[in-house]
């Protein structure tokens, strides 16, 4: 009887006091579980709709006279995997990242391309029609008219997006044209309730005139993030190179500097024990050596303007030993290390997981 009793209480341990570790871990197949559950019965609802066919030939689709839809497209089943792609590159950089992009733009164009088509579309269908076609939108209805606001604002958080990962000159860029497409749609919000107001007091319901391409706007646009990728790249200002690297080196460690700060940007490095630097979202220094048993310094050099990057050591095990600052570039700062016993440690970058080398004390 003891025997079965301990087994009952080994048993009943288990939800009793789970290891939650191992629930967490659990969790995704939990979500990826009800979402399998919920496709299956979006299935069986859209197979219960209706009959699909009659007899052994398909039912042809017929859309009600008047009514205008839009024939099926891939476009965006491409722009899910190119965003999909986009978020990749954002979290490892390099190559994923300009593919994501240019599979984003590529994708919206011809998407633009396809809906461009089937307005003309509609407008060759339109030519014979009388100029009045209706005395307007039934009462009470009120029709706003097209606005480009939506992808001016759509544009504006994308380059938002790219600001909050890049920081510097990027996300002030994002951030202003994100006030200014709200604020503008604000506007256009504004007059379709004055039209509605107006069309209360007076029984006439007027439309909104349409709307004319926003080129200026654009063009300020395209001026502010040419402005803002010229500022977080270094282009802009304009100056001496090896002079910015030295006093890029100075703010975040001249009490530990070795030299002037000035000259090439190797005497520019302060006095450290292990040497790091990183310029184009890569560790340039993939492999460094460090004394063992005894605390050391590493000097990290941020040669990216505008981008944070930090360095993480890890143990062979994954477990994080030691984490740096994360820091915007172009800057050098001194990390202190404590004491590591003899191995080798990767380290990586915490914003980019992609930027990785290998430390080796002995």
């Amino acid at each position: 009887m003891e025997q079965i009793w301990n087994s009952i209480l080994e048993f009943s341990k288990t939800f009793i006091t789970p290891d939650w570790a191992k629930v967490i871990a659990l969790l995704p197949l939990g979500l990826l579980g009800l979402v399998g559950l919920y496709f299956v019965w979006l299935f069986r609802r859209l197979t219960g709709m209706g009959p699909a066919r009659r007899g052994s030939a398909p039912l042809a689709p017929r859309t009600p006279e008047g009514i205008h839809m839009p024939g099926p497209s891939f476009a965006p089943i491409f722009a899910a995997v190119g965003i999909a792609v986009l978020l990749f590159g954002l979290v490892f950089g390099g190559t994923m990242l300009w593919l994501g992009l240019g599979a984003v733009v590529l994708t919206l164009l011809y998407w633009l391309r396809e809906a461009m088509r089937d307005y003309d579309r509609q407008e060759a269908t339109a030519v014979g029609l009388p100029a009045v076609v209706h005395a307007g939108p039934p009462p009470g209805v009120h029709m706003p008219g097209p606005s480009f606001r939506p992808l001016l604002a759509s544009f504006s958080m994308a380059v938002l997006l790219f600001g909050l990962v890049f920081g510097g000159a990027l996300l002030a860029v994002g951030l202003i044209m994100v006030v200014v497409s709200l604020v503008g749609w604000l506007g256009d919000a504004r007059a379709e309730y004055q039209l509605t107001e107006a069309a209360d007091r007076s029984g006439h319901l007027e439309n909104a005139p349409a709307p004319h391409y926003p080129t200026r706007t654009l063009a300020a646009f395209a001026i502010l993030l040419v402005v803002g990728v010229a500022l977080n790249l270094g282009i802009l200002p304009p100056g001496d190179t090896t002079a910015s690297d030295g006093a890029a080196g100075s703010p975040g460690a001249s009490s530990a500097a070795g030299g002037p700060s000035g000259g090439s940007a190797a005497p520019s490095l302060p006095a450290a024990d292990v040497t790091i630097e990183a310029a184009g979202v890569q560790f340039t220094t993939t492999a460094v050596t460090a004394p063992a048993d005894k605390p050391f310094t590493i000097a990290f050099a941020n040669k990216d303007a505008g981008v944070p990057h930090n360095v993480a050591i890890k143990d062979a095990s994954g477990i994080e030993v030691f984490k740096g600052d994360i820091f915007n570039g172009a800057e050098t700062r001194i990390y202190h290390v404590p004491a590591l016993k003899a191995g080798v440690y990767p380290f990586a970058c915490s914003v980019h997981t992609n930027m990785t080398g290998t430390l080796t004390v002995q």
